[in-house]
């Protein structure tokens, strides 16, 4: 199995993510902080292949860490409005199958359309 998904949201995290946390997970693509106290995140954190970030009422904002060279990989995105709240979460989040029939809120845009792999509404 790989973790490709991690979804720390709701949790009492307040530190930093230092440089090199996840970034030795080279399958990590998705990563909720949402709800958390989080203030910061180190350049180089997150492995190359990261996706999506979600810091929806975090204390850290989306441009606050886009203002931090390096601290996102390239061509990753975050996001400070909403989460994805289907059934299992991020778990099956860009896995290369549709998960819509097992929970329809994956085929949505807070689930980033199940990180890719459903065509949409």
């Amino acid at each position: 199995y790989h973790l490709t998904g991690i979804d720390l949201s709701h949790t009492n995290i307040s530190h930093p993510i230092h440089a090199g946390t996840f970034a030795n997970n080279k399958d990590l693509g998705f990563m909720s902080l949402a709800y958390t106290q989080i203030q910061a995140v180190e350049a180089g954190a997150f492995p190359g292949s990261f996706e999506h970030l979600w810091l929806t009422g975090c204390g850290l904002t989306c441009a606050e860490l886009e203002g931090v060279d390096g601290a996102l990989p390239s061509g990753a995105r975050c996001t400070d409005e909403g989460v994805c709240g289907a059934i299992f979460g991020m778990a099956p989040l860009g896995n290369g199958l549709c998960n819509e029939k097992s929970d329809p809120l994956y085929n949505k845009a807070a689930c980033l359309r199940d990180g890719g792999d459903c065509a949409g509404e």
